[in-house]
């Protein structure tokens, strides 16, 4: 296998790069705080609110897929510049926006924009990093991105109880504002632009198979036949999908890092604790206010510290993963997350919100170790001319477990509240009790990936010991 490439990346690209990491992840979180507000003032239920970030997280994660092909075929400094505007614009829309539909689109631009931050940043880090740092600039990166999260809760917390949900969107505004200024004069690229190949019809397969899996886990748990309809026919197209990309000469992203065995479990248990992380950021919020009653602004509060826990254990998970290898940080990050999901599952049951908060508390820590690590884990063995592609399908795999996750989650809360409600228990118990249910069905998930982290890491350490595979 051939070697990667080590160079020295400067430090104002570095610094600017991480900075739309930062803010990619805060769009991310961007409307979480306020989706009730907006629920109350547009009229809309859960399941249609919950689309300003699961829509998101499609969008982004088209333009993930697509960002092999734009990497090759565009300089670092046009692919930043143009994602930047995009993000600016779709900003702008969301706080002027007068009806639903508006903040929806003004969302979906802002994911064609932040989308391409996060490869960016990811294809300059595994261009120029060696293997054996590999952990420390990726969980670094990592833990800026998860910087947008922990500063979103608290500052759109207040923003909501001050001034309006509008006013969320004036952060990313003015942030990526500076950053593109910053990024005019320091954003440079050796590599040149070089020939590479669009496939229309994989970008339209690629959507329509994500939508209809977000969709269908949406709907599976209230409208069971139609999402299961959904489901499968999601399956089929993206079926058809990974079929094109292998049948097509110069596909849009090659698949050939899938069938390395020491990337595809890797990209499993991204997939699994992004999921998790991600539904905790999602569902958190609506159960502190509907759940518990508290006001955005504590709710915000709440979720601060947690979060800001789960950055500091990407980025000494990172350093661990490097001097120590996957074992035993993979297991012992999720074992850590089922604990946190078990007290969750047990707090919202006797109504007991301090046993929920620490079990919020643990999750984001468990999933901190395992995240940036286990990407790491996975692109640092690949060989340089699988980069481009390895990090477009590791990050799509971020933003389709981004996606998957809060859609089947809160349709299972959803489903379970309505159906406590109509059986006449109160409305913070039935959202409580419905939280219970969706984190029931989290702690499936988790487990799954506790034993596939603990074969992976079983196996890596193995093979860097000279010993048979576990």
């Amino acid at each position: 296998m051939e070697q990667k490439t080590t160079q020295k990346i400067p430090i104002a690209l570095l610094c600017v790069l991480y900075g739309c990491g930062s803010i990619a992840g805060f769009n991310e979180n961007l409307v979480n705080m306020a989706l009730v507000a907006i629920m109350n003032e547009f009229a809309v239920d859960a399941v249609t609110v919950q689309w300003l970030v699961t829509g998101y997280m499609i969008a982004a994660t088209v333009v993930i897929i697509c960002m092999s092909f734009c990497y090759r075929r565009f300089t670092l400094r046009s692919l930043f510049i143009g994602a930047a505007v995009l993000s600016i614009a779709g900003s702008a829309l969301g706080f002027v926006a007068v009806n639903f539909f508006a903040i929806l689109v003004g969302r979906l631009i802002q994911a064609i924009g932040t989308g391409m931050f996060i490869p960016l940043m990811m294809n300059v880090i595994v261009d120029k990093v060696p293997p054996q740092k590999m952990g420390t600039y990726v969980s670094l990166g990592g833990s800026m991105i998860t910087l947008g999260p922990a500063t979103a809760p608290i500052v759109t917390g207040f923003l909501v109880s001050a001034f309006g949900w509008r006013s969320v969107f004036l952060v990313p505004l003015v942030a990526t504002i500076v950053l593109l200024l910053l990024g005019v004069f320091i954003v440079r690229d050796s590599r040149n632009a070089g020939e590479a190949h669009f496939d229309v019809l994989s970008v339209a397969l690629a959507a329509l198979g994500i939508t209809l899996l977000t969709f269908g886990l949406a709907q599976v748990s209230s409208n069971t036949l139609i999402g299961i309809v959904a489901l499968i026919v999601a399956v089929v197209v993206m079926f058809l999908f990974v079929h094109r990309q292998f049948s097509l000469e110069f596909p849009l992203v090659s698949m050939k890092p899938m069938m390395d065995d020491t990337y595809w479990p890797a990209v499993v248990l991204v997939i699994v604790t992004m999921m998790t992380y991600f539904s905790f950021s999602v569902m958190a919020p609506l159960y502190f206010e509907e759940g518990a009653g508290l006001t955005p602004a504590t709710a915000g509060l709440l979720m601060v510290v947690p979060v800001l826990t789960n950055a500091t254990a990407a980025l000494v998970g990172g350093r661990v993963l490097d001097k120590r290898g996957e074992w035993p940080l993979l297991p012992l990050g999720l074992m850590l997350a089922a604990l946190g999901v078990v007290l969750m599952i047990v707090g919202a049951i006797l109504l007991h919100m301090v046993v929920v908060t620490v079990g919020i508390f643990i999750g984001y820590l468990g999933t901190g170790m395992v995240l940036s690590p286990a990407q790491s884990a996975g692109l640092k063995r690949l060989p340089n001319e699988l980069n481009a592609d390895g990090v477009s399908l590791m990050t799509s795999s971020v933003q389709l477990a981004s996606c998957v996750g809060p859609a089947a989650y809160i349709g299972v809360m959803s489903a379970l509240q309505n159906s406590f409600l109509a059986g006449g228990v109160a409305d913070q118990a039935a959202a409580s009790y419905g939280f219970a249910g969706a984190m029931a069905a989290a702690l499936v998930i988790v487990l799954v990936g506790l034993v596939c982290a603990w074969r992976y890491a079983c196996r890596m350490r193995n093979n860097a010991n000279g010993k048979m595979p576990f």
